[in-house]
């Protein structure tokens, strides 16, 4: 019995060892350590993946790229300052394109001044105007088209004659309904008229009284309200002004 106990004890010591043995961790210094890992690495046909960051088309790629970038930065503001240059020359040629400057009270504010003044009257609007506002030619194809009457109070007691009127003198004067939708329709001509003819230094000046809107709504008013008004019935007061002359 002790002979047999010997056996099965020697066979379990020898086992045990034998398994140590085979799962022992291989040390960094150990041969068999680097055979297993040339072995492992032979079975599964791979390699280690090389450190890319020190190959050459890694190191131009990562040299390449910030140069790039500073080149697209440096473009775009070159293309920006390029745009706001032309921007900057289109809007100053337009600006310089758009006619004489406004002028402000150029004729004063009596008719003695705006006579010293080189100004003229103008039959259509009432106004005394500088010649860069002034549209002869439709001034006085208005005046000898039109043989219009002027008052002094409503009921037409007291006229004016032509020469008078031409003085621009008269202020607070009464007209007839024909001389208002006249006015109208001349002011609208020389509104266009200014537009499309020169008068030396591009676009003739347009003064100060036509270019307000409510004038051009109010006449689309008149006109359209009046139609059934008769034409010699005295219903509107006109007076003499000085308005700015361009726009």
């Amino acid at each position: 019995m002790e002979n047999h106990w010997k056996a099965i004890s020697s066979q379990f010591v020898f086992r045990r060892l034998s398994f140590n043995n085979t799962s022992s961790q291989c040390l960094p210094s150990d041969d068999l350590c680097d055979e297993q890992i040339v072995r492992l690495m032979d079975d599964h046909d791979q390699v280690p993946a090389a450190n890319h960051k020190n190959s050459p088309s890694s190191r131009l790629f990562a040299f390449s790229l910030p140069l790039l970038a500073a080149v697209v930065i440096v473009l775009l503001a070159f293309t920006g300052v390029v745009e706001h240059a032309i921007c900057r020359t289109i809007l100053s040629d337009t600006h310089h394109k758009r006619g004489p400057k406004v002028m402000i009270k150029p004729c004063g504010n009596t008719p003695q001044e705006a006579r010293e003044r080189g100004c003229h009257f103008d039959v259509i609007s009432f106004c005394w105007l500088p010649s860069q506002c002034y549209d002869a030619e439709l001034s006085r194809e208005f005046d000898e088209a039109n043989h219009l009457e002027w008052f002094l109070d409503p009921n037409r007691t007291s006229p004016l004659s032509h020469e008078q009127i031409m003085t621009g003198e008269y202020t607070g004067l009464y007209v007839n309904w024909e001389y208002h939708v006249r006015h109208c329709t001349a002011m609208w001509k020389k509104m266009h008229r200014a537009i499309i003819l020169g008068n030396g230094d591009g676009v003739k000046a347009i003064d100060g009284y036509i270019v307000v809107y409510e004038h051009t709504k109010h006449c689309e008013h008149m006109l359209l309200a009046g139609r059934n008004i008769a034409p010699d019935i005295i219903n509107t007061r006109i007076a003499v002004k000085y308005p700015d002359c361009g726009v």
